[in-house]
């Protein structure tokens, strides 16, 4: 989310210092962000850990952001008397373990944060904010029915799909070869001499290509399919694979999908669209009511 500007001061000169000595790269009330934690969260957030050429700066101003917004939601936790408990914590801790797996893991943890108490640290920051977000927003957006027809009108080439085709093949050699198999070829026998004919890896399988769609192909090997009848048999095709013959093994025409069919889908989009206009606002409404002051030069 941007920073709003009514309330937020860039200090070019200021080496304010934390009490160990460290400086300041920004203030949040009565918060302080230290250069320590401003530079892990570049390395957290970036891969490469460091920001430089074209746009650095609006990079940097997107983290020192995200830091910000962290302290405001953290001080409406403490404010809240919003807590997390060790039990939430080894809870979300197992489920991160079982995703990642021990390994990934392990090398994950050390790249990002340097070590697991550190981690945990960031584990539980990460928590506490969701659960403070949860209790500042209260339940989940609602969504009138009628919205989400709105939207499903407005957006129908969403909820559109194209016609696929199945078809198999056989590929040979030479030209020569190709129309003397097209001479014995009927939709009964295909399969079976595909299986002994054919070059292709397809081969053992029948020639089956499977379903495809439009663009999903060669070109040419469209051309052909998109021609056929269901059981019909093509001519022989010349394309940069060899001599192919084609048969259409069945059609699915396109269309739409169905509103109730489309529906939660929609509610689920909306309802996080919502969700993120609210929370947008009220993070906008915590810094209207709070100083904050970012020195630039730290950046």
């Amino acid at each position: 989310m941007p920073l709003a500007a009514a309330s937020l001061i860039f200090v070019a000169g200021c080496q304010e210092a934390s009490k160990d000595g460290e400086q300041i790269v920004a203030k949040v009330g009565t918060q302080s962000i230290t250069v320590a934690e401003y530079k892990g969260a570049i390395k957290r957030l970036l891969p490469e850990g460091t920001v430089e050429g074209e746009g650095a700066i609006e990079i940097k101003k997107d983290v020192i952001g995200a830091l910000i917004e962290e302290g405001l939601i953290l001080a409406q936790a403490g404010k809240t008397g919003v807590s997390i408990s060790d039990a939430e914590l080894i809870s979300e801790i197992e489920i991160i373990k079982k995703e990642y797996g021990d390994d990934s893991f392990k090398d994950a943890v050390a790249e990002r944060y340097g070590s697991i108490d550190s981690w945990k640290e960031e584990i539980r920051r990460k928590l506490l904010m969701k659960k403070t977000i949860a209790a500042a927003l209260g339940v989940a957006a609602v969504v009138p029915e009628e919205a989400a027809r709105k939207y499903y009108r407005e957006h129908k080439v969403e909820y559109a799909f194209p016609a696929r085709f199945r078809a198999s093949h056989i590929v040979v050699a030479t030209e020569e070869s190709a129309i003397d198999i097209r001479r014995k070829l009927t939709a009964a026998n295909f399969a079976d001499i595909a299986r002994k004919a054919s070059l292709g890896p397809e081969a053992k399988e029948g020639g089956d290509l499977g379903f495809f769609g439009m663009g999903e192909m060669p070109e040419e090997f469209e051309a052909a399919v998109f021609a056929l009848k269901v059981g019909e048999v093509s001519p022989v095709v010349k394309t940069g694979y060899g001599f192919h013959i084609f048969m259409l093994v069945s059609k699915k025409k396109g269309g739409r999908v169905a509103y109730p069919d489309a529906r939660e889908s929609i509610m689920e989009r909306l309802r996080g669209d919502k969700a993120n206009s609210e929370l947008a606002a009220w993070i906008l409404s915590l810094k209207k009511n709070t100083p904050i002051e970012v020195n630039e030069g730290l950046l």
